[in-house]
């Protein structure tokens, strides 16, 4: 059987059409090497050599805020300790004891002031979170900067203990 004299014309026309879609258009072309407007440059902000610090009067009003927040951050935490014992007292008087008995209901009420008692600390974390703005710019060796997060560190700490405690209280009861 004879080849189709087709096919090698076929062959030939694709192989042409191909080869004459890499045969772009001759001439200059624009540069791809970066333009000096893209080029990096550092641009420095007036004053940026000046440190940042607050003025006497946000400074006086941090600080009043800063003690109000700590009074009540050791109130609660007073309040956290004395209700932690009730409630440690009243979950070993219940421990044995089926669900309903009157010492798993004493030691479900002891959960409840003590859970109560943590509401406080959400409070002072939310008021804390303006101050921590207003400082966040001030170097990290700043005084008031450090207060700040000294104090939103133990809230944040205290919280969580809390927390955990609750949590525990309610495996011990069986919730």
């Amino acid at each position: 059987m004879r080849a189709s004299p087709i096919f090698p014309a076929a062959t030939a026309l694709a192989l042409a059409a191909a080869l004459s879609a890499c045969a772009g258009p001759k001439g200059s072309f624009p540069s791809l090497a970066p333009r000096p407007a893209e080029a990096e440059r550092l641009i420095e902000a007036p004053g940026a050599e000046i440190t940042p610090a607050l003025l006497p009067e946000q400074q006086a009003s941090l600080r009043a805020d800063l003690q109000r927040e700590s009074a009540a951050l050791a109130a609660a935490e007073s309040e956290l300790a004395a209700l932690g014992g009730a409630l440690d007292r009243e979950l070993a008087a219940a421990r044995g004891k089926g669900v309903g008995t009157e010492g798993w209901s004493n030691a479900q009420m002891a959960l409840s002031r003590y859970d109560q008692a943590r509401a406080p600390l959400d409070g002072i974390g939310v008021r804390l979170v303006p101050l921590a703005r207003m400082v966040d710019s001030l170097p990290e060796t700043d005084a008031d900067r450090q207060a700040v997060l000294a104090l939103t560190a133990r809230t944040e700490a205290l919280s969580a203990r809390s927390r955990d405690r609750v949590a525990a209280a309610n495996r011990a009861l069986g919730l």
